[in-house]
């Protein structure tokens, strides 16, 4: 019960902070949050009741994705079903109406195959890409805010007046985010403050945050110098960050050569294949020239263009 509560509870968030309401009237929640609720009454709840789902709820949180796996993994089946479908009557129509292409059923099963294919590893790939986001943003603002940490806990704050002063800032949203959790977890649910570190430490995508927290909960609870260790800290993730931008830098040159290699050269051997086709009158598993050209120029030359992009942009997120 406490799932379907927890899974739910989005909806009715999102319910209730529509400001632009009129007062008394129902308020109809976004396109998203109904169709969330929908996967989760028809699947989610069946799916909540698996146990061995910490590796999906893990990510879910080290991803700031508040849903259940169980509504995750629903929302993933119902928008692969959904889309398949769509796909395969399309590709009936287009190929086996419009093209009147002999193996028809080939290619709509090629593209169904894809569909499916792709909606799964888009959902994968939006996780995986939100983690990487928020782990790239908290490795960028960590070094700053362990060297305010430092001065701050110079003039000597005691370690709960620290975390409550981060976590009413107004810059560096990430980390500020994470001090709010600190917070929650000890004023609201009643923790103690090496309980609060321990657990928000362990939702963080950032290995640096991670080990930093840890850090700090022994060092308040065994006692140390923490105006020491943070200026310690913040001089090795600075160091750590360089390291990494370094690396960035030389891998922009690994993916210019598999563009080239890849991309270029391969699309231009498809294009010569093309006019040797159209050249001896021929065909290409039923495409001719023309069908072919048109699949290179608007299927395979933007579709390789779109993965170097992504590949780009993953590596430039670890490395900012």
């Amino acid at each position: 019960m406490w799932r379907r509560t927890r899974a739910l509870g989005e909806w009715r968030r999102a319910a209730g902070a529509d400001a632009g309401a009129t007062p008394g009237a129902p308020v109809r929640p976004p396109f998203l949050t109904r169709y969330r609720s929908f996967c989760y009454r028809l699947l989610g709840e069946r799916f909540d009741r698996d146990v061995l789902q910490d590796a999906l709820a893990e990510r879910l949180r080290q991803a700031g994705v508040d849903v259940t796996p169980g509504m995750h993994r629903a929302v993933l089946v119902i928008t692969t079903v959904a889309a398949t479908v769509a796909v395969a009557g399309v590709a009936v129509v287009l190929f086996g109406v419009l093209l009147a292409v002999p193996e028809w059923y080939l290619y709509a099963g090629l593209l169904v195959g894809l569909t499916a294919g792709t909606v799964v590893g888009t959902f994968g790939f939006l996780i995986s890409a939100r983690i990487t986001n928020r782990r790239g943003q908290l490795e960028k603002e960590l070094p700053f805010t362990l060297s305010e940490l430092s001065v701050l806990a110079s003039t000597g704050m005691s370690p709960i007046q620290l975390v409550r002063r981060m976590a009413h800032r107004d810059h560096d949203p990430a980390m500020t985010q994470e001090f709010k959790k600190i917070v929650y977890k000890a004023d609201i649910q009643g923790k103690d403050l090496i309980t609060a570190l321990a657990e928000t430490a362990k939702e963080s995508p950032s290995n640096s945050l991670r080990e930093s927290f840890w850090d700090l909960a022994n060092i308040i609870h065994q006692g140390g110098n923490l105006d020491e260790y943070l200026r310690a800290k913040s001089e090795d993730v600075l160091k750590l960050k360089r390291l990494v931008q370094r690396e960035f830098i030389e891998r922009l040159q690994t993916f210019l050569d598999m563009f080239v290699s890849l991309v270029l050269i391969g699309v231009l051997m498809i294009a010569v294949g093309a006019f040797l086709i159209n050249a001896f009158g021929s065909t290409a598993a039923g495409l001719d020239a023309n069908e072919l050209l048109l699949l290179l120029a608007y299927g395979l030359v933007p579709l390789a263009v779109i993965m170097t992009t992504l590949l780009i942009s993953v590596a430039y997120a670890r490395a900012d």
